[in-house]
C-alpha cells in the first residue's frame, strides 16, 4: 500500500515532459531550430507504449504546412545512407520508439515564419489516441546537449 501511494504521489506530483493518451506518453520531445532562411527542420522525442500494439499514423504542427514521418536506411546495393517518407510507424506492444537524429525522425516541412522557444505536436495513432505535445526548439549545439539526458 505504501508503494502504491508513494508512485501515485510522484507521478501526480513530480513534473515530468510527458503527454498521455490510451497507454502511450510521449518523453523528450524536442525541435531542432532551422538555419536562416530555410523551411525545414526536424522533430525527434521517444513514445512509449506500455499497452497493446498501436501504431503513430501521423504528426501535424501549426508551424509546418508538412509533417511526415522518415526514417534512415542502408541502401540495399552500396553503403550509403537514404532518407525516405513512411505513411505510419509501428509502437509495439510494450516497447519504446525513438525518434532520433540519424534515425527515425519527423520533418517538418515549410515553417511559417521563425518558431518560437517552443511548438506543439500532434500526434494521431491508429488506436485512435490523440496526443498533444509541446516541444521546446533546440539550436543544434543545446540540441547536442539535449541527446545525452
Amino acid at each position: 500500500m505504501r508503494k502504491r501511494l508513494l508512485f501515485l504521489l510522484l507521478f501526480f506530483l513530480l513534473p515530468a515532459p510527458l503527454a498521455h493518451g490510451e497507454g502511450i506518453s510521449v518523453k523528450d520531445p524536442w525541435v531542432r531550430q532551422n538555419p536562416p532562411g530555410t523551411s525545414v527542420t526536424a522533430a525527434y522525442m521517444v513514445i512509449e507504449n506500455p499497452g497493446a500494439d498501436d501504431e503513430l499514423l501521423g504528426i501535424s504542427c501549426a508551424c509546418a504546412r508538412e509533417a511526415s514521418i522518415h526514417v534512415i536506411e542502408m541502401k540495399e546495393d552500396s553503403d550509403s545512407m537514404v532518407m525516405r517518407e513512411v505513411p505510419s510507424i509501428a509502437v509495439p506492444s510494450g516497447a519504446s520508439l525513438a525518434l532520433s537524429p540519424g534515425g527515425t525522425h519527423v520533418m517538418l516541412m515549410g515553417l511559417s515564419g521563425d518558431m518560437d522557444k517552443s511548438v506543439v505536436l500532434e500526434l494521431e495513432f491508429r488506436s485512435g489516441a490523440r496526443i498533444s505535445v509541446t516541444a521546446p526548439v533546440l539550436s543544434p549545439k543545446a540540441a547536442r546537449k539535449h541527446d545525452h539526458h
